[in-house]
C-alpha cells in the first residue's frame, strides 16, 4: 500500500491527466474518431513511461538490486522515442510510415544490447552511479530526428491551409522540446510524461473536434439530399393529366366568362401554392392551406361534376401547421379514393380541438368499385410519405392512415400548436 501512495505522489500530475483522458476516450468509446486509436496507444505508453520512473525512484532510495534500472533503462530509452513517432503517426500524412520506424529499430537494438554489457548507451556502477556509454547520443538523435518532423509538417499544414491542426502539432512539437531542454537543465524534473499527457488529451479534443465537424458536415449533407428529395417528390404531385384535364375544363367554358375567370383565379392558386410551398419549412396559417385546398377541388369538381362531393367540419383556422401537409392528402383521396370508382365519392375534410393537440382528418367515402392501378397505388404512398416527412420536421405532428369500409381516413395529430394570432402578418 504504502508502494501506491508513494508511485501517486511522484505521479500525481500525469496520472490525473492520463485519468481525464481515458475516462472521456470511454465515454465516447461509441464514437468512430479517426486515430483514437493511436492516442489510446500513447496514453499506454505514458503510464508505463510513468511506472518507470518510479521504479527509478524507488530502486534507489531502497537499494534494489542493480538489474532493475537496466530493465527500467531499457524500456525508457525504447518508449520515449516510440511516444513521437507514435504522434507522427497519427498527425503526418506519410505514405510509407514504415521508414520512420527504422531509427527507431536502431535506438531499441542498442538500448536492449545494454541489458547484456555492452554499454552502448547506457551502465551503472554498483552504487546505482550512471555512466553514459559511447553511443549515448543516439536517443537523442532519434528523438530530435522525430521532433524535426513534427515542426516540418506543422509547417506543412501551414502551407496547405489546415491552421488548426498546424498550432496543434507545433505546440506538441515545441512543448516537447522546452521540456527536454529544461530537464536537461535540471531547471524542472520529470515532467517529460506530464507533458505527454497534456498533448495527447489536447489532441483528443482536437480529433473529437475534427469528428463532430465531419458528422455536422454529413448531417446538412443529408437534410440537403432529403430536402432534394421531398422538392421531387411535391412536384410528383402536381400530374400531367390533372393540368390537362384542367385546361380542357376552362377551355369548354369559353363562352362563361364568370367560369373561366373563377377557374383560371383556382387553378392559378393551385400552381402558386404548390409551387411557393415547394421546400418551404416555415408553417402557413391552416387558413391558407385551406383556400389551397378549396381552390384544388373547386378544379376537381369541375371536372367530376356530381362525381365528386365535398363536406367540410372545421372548428378552427387560426392555428400554425407546415405547408402542404393536408392539400396532398386531399388530392390523394380525390385520385385515388373517388375518382377510382365508378360512382365517384365524397371527401370529408374535418377538424378538431384536443387538449393534446389538433385533429385533422381527411376521408374519402367511396361509392362502387374501386379500380386503382399500379401506378397509382405507388402515387398514393409518395403523397403520404410526403406529409410524414413534413410532419417531421422538428417533431411537429403525425400522420396515421386508417382503412375503412369504403375508403381511407387520413389522420394527421398536431402537437406544440402555434396559433395564427401570436405572429406576425408577415409571418403567415
Amino acid at each position: 500500500m504504502n508502494i501506491i501512495i508513494e508511485f501517486i505522489g511522484q505521479s500525481y500530475m500525469t496520472l490525473m491527466l492520463l485519468l481525464g483522458l481515458v475516462i472521456i476516450m470511454l465515454v465516447n468509446r461509441r464514437i468512430k474518431i479517426d486515430g483514437v486509436q493511436y492516442v489510446w496507444a500513447i496514453a499506454s505508453l505514458v503510464f508505463i513511461i510513468t511506472v518507470c520512473e518510479y521504479v527509478e525512484y524507488w530502486c534507489d532510495t531502497y537499494n534494489k538490486p542493480i538489474w532493475i534500472r537496466y530493465v527500467k533503462s531499457a524500456i525508457t530509452y525504447s518508449l520515449n522515442p516510440l511516444l513521437i513517432l507514435l504522434e507522427l503517426y497519427l498527425i503526418a500524412p506519410i505514405k510509407h510510415k514504415f521508414l520512420l520506424v527504422i531509427p527507431y529499430i536502431i535506438n531499441v537494438a542498442l538500448a536492449v544490447s545494454d541489458l547484456f554489457g555492452t554499454n552502448f548507451i547506457y551502465a551503472y556502477t554498483e552504487d546505482h552511479n550512471f555512466i553514459s556509454g559511447k553511443l549515448k547520443v543516439v536517443p537523442a538523435i532519434v528523438v530530435c530526428f522525430y521532433i524535426l518532423l513534427l515542426t516540418f509538417y506543422s509547417n506543412y499544414f501551414i502551407r496547405n491551409d489546415e491552421r488548426s491542426k498546424a498550432i496543434i502539432v507545433f505546440f506538441m512539437s515545441f512543448s516537447t522540446i522546452i521540456t527536454v531542454y529544461l530537464e536537461y537543465e535540471n531547471i524542472i524534473v520529470n515532467h517529460t510524461t506530464d507533458i505527454a499527457a497534456m498533448e495527447m488529451l489536447i489532441y483528443y479534443f482536437y480529433l473529437a473536434a475534427i469528428h463532430h465537424s465531419k458528422v455536422q458536415q454529413k448531417l446538412h449533407a443529408s437534410e440537403l439530399a432529403l430536402e432534394r428529395q421531398n422538392n421531387e417528390l411535391l412536384m410528383a404531385q402536381i400530374q400531367p393529366h390533372f393540368i390537362n384535364n384542367s385546361l380542357l375544363a376552362i377551355q369548354a367554358r369559353c363562352m362563361d366568362y364568370p367560369e373561366i375567370y373563377d377557374s383560371i383565379r383556382n387553378f392559378s392558386r393551385y400552381l402558386r401554392a404548390n409551387f411557393d410551398n415547394i421546400g418551404n419549412t416555415h408553417p402557413i396559417t391552416f387558413e391558407q392551406e385551406l383556400k389551397n385546398i378549396k381552390a384544388y377541388l373547386a378544379l376537381e369538381k369541375m371536372n367530376f361534376g356530381d362525381r365528386l362531393t365535398v363536406e367540410y367540419d372545421i372548428d378552427n383556422e387560426d392555428f400554425m401547421l407546415p405547408a402542404l401537409s393536408v392539400e396532398p392528402l386531399v388530392e390523394n383521396a380525390v385520385r385515388h379514393g373517388v375518382a377510382a370508382r365508378e360512382n365517384g365519392g365524397v371527401v370529408q375534410i374535418i377538424q378538431r380541438d384536443e387538449e393534446s393537440g389538433i385533429i385533422i382528418e381527411v376521408r374519402d367515402i367511396g361509392q362502387g368499385k374501386l379500380n386503382l392501378t399500379e401506378k397509382q397505388e405507388k402515387r398514393r404512398g409518395i403523397g403520404v410519405a410526403n406529409v410524414r416527412a413534413r410532419l417531421a420536421v422538428n417533431n411537429k405532428g403525425t400522420l396515421e392512415l386508417i382503412p375503412e369500409d369504403n375508403g381511407y381516413c387520413a389522420r394527421i395529430f398536431l402537437k406544440d400548436i402555434r396559433y395564427a394570432n401570436e405572429k406576425g402578418e408577415n409571418d403567415v
